[in-house]
């Protein structure tokens, strides 16, 4: 079958590598010819900015592409959902939109009792208490801030900043719950959320951008049992198609906030943490939904597995990763260069480690180390 991999970036490897070895003929869309899976395509790569999707629309019809697969950025699922080669295999544009735009998001969580935050709008806030303001439509952690209530100074610093950070120049402004970063991943069969897998997120360099994670098996039930019903609710009632489900949360105690919800793979190599970590094929399973193939199976397994990306705390030019000694790494993905310019608060990714343990305390203690930045030093 001749498949187009709607995403050029490392991150898309591990779907990029189930394709192929399917024995499907694959080729892959970006405009930078830097990219791993453009180098690795070759040939059988089509040098083109995939946001436009009338662009997109006339590859696939000029190669015969017969399926289409979304890599791991909110652009390549919104593109694939919008080609006509993906009606009914893909959510329709409109519900890709509305699962991805966060204030739309939070809408549909108020609708279909989802536990959420409470948005509140700008000319409604409270006298006090914490809200965070933040881009619909942006990532990375950009435009994020957090302010009080009453300080209205702050109020109109955090609308700039996020309405900057915006690619279509809109914000939103929400109760802040203070609590820890959690994913939810998991896959929609006939309208049900399914196979669950959670995962601890950390962000040691920048407070809006996760670094550190690992997957978590001791997930309060009550938290999880609120956060699984409603996302079952939401997806019968947007009618799903079956596939992923990836939703970011807020854990306090024994309550369960979503935060964004997205249909595309994540990226940064997450289908690895969950693979190695629970002997699930993510990136296979994720990719199979599209191209109409059996799921494959998983063997299960459980080994303490962390995720870092690594980064610097500040400016300066990248000359390499000083590990300390205690640190049992299994596997490196640089991204960075030697030589090249650095930026701190995670704007420059230097690379990307796995770590592996032998047992949860021990897991919990080295994610500890990695959010105190005391695991290695970068220069």
């Amino acid at each position: 079958m001749k498949i187009l991999l709607v995403d050029t970036s490392f991150a898309a490897r591990p779907i990029y590598d189930y394709l192929v070895g399917c024995g499907h003929d694959v080729w892959t869309i970006g405009n930078r010819d830097s990219d791993l899976l453009a180098r690795r395509a070759g040939g059988r790569w089509i040098k083109q900015d995939y946001s436009d999707i009338e662009a997109v629309e006339r590859h696939v019809y000029a190669l015969g592409i017969e399926r289409v697969v979304p890599g791991c950025t909110d652009v390549s699922i919104a593109t694939c959902a919008a080609l006509t080669i993906s009606r009914g295999i893909i959510d329709p544009p409109e519900t890709v939109w509305k699962l991805n735009d966060k204030r739309s998001f939070r809408q549909l969580c108020a609708e279909h009792d989802v536990p959420a935050p409470r948005a509140v709008p700008p000319n409604d806030l409270p006298d006090r208490g914490r809200l965070i303001c933040k881009p619909v439509d942006a990532f990375s952690g950009r435009g994020i801030s957090i302010f009080d209530a009453g300080d209205e100074d702050a109020l109109l610093d955090a609308m700039v900043l996020a309405r900057d950070a915006s690619p279509s120049g809109s914000y939103l402004i929400e109760e802040f719950v203070d609590g820890q970063l959690h994913s939810c991943t998991g896959y929609i069969e006939n309208g049900w959320l399914t196979d669950t897998i959670y995962v601890i997120e950390g962000s040691s360099a920048n407070p809006f951008a996760v670094d550190t994670s690992y997957v978590r098996h001791d997930i309060p039930e009550r938290a999880r049992i609120s956060l699984e019903d409603g996302l079952t609710r939401l997806s019968i009632a947007l009618g799903l198609v079956d596939g992923l489900l990836h939703t970011q949360f807020i854990l306090t105690e024994d309550r369960a906030y979503a935060i964004e919800c997205t249909r595309r793979c994540p990226g940064d190599l997450y289908p690895l943490l969950i693979e190695n970590s629970t002997g699930m094929p993510y990136a296979d399973r994720y990719a199979s939904y599209f191209i109409g193939a059996p799921r494959p199976e998983a063997i299960h397994t459980t080994r303490h597995i962390l995720r870092h990306t690594v980064t610097s705390d500040a400016t300066g030019i990248y000359g390499g990763i000083s590990m300390d000694r205690s640190v049992p790494i299994l596997s490196v993905f640089p991204i960075q260069s030697i030589g090249q310019n650095m930026l701190p608060k995670q704007a420059t990714r230097c690379g990307i480690l796995f770590c592996e343990t032998d047992s949860r305390e021990q897991l919990a203690g080295l994610y500890r180390k990695f959010m105190d930045r005391r695991a290695y030093d970068v220069g």
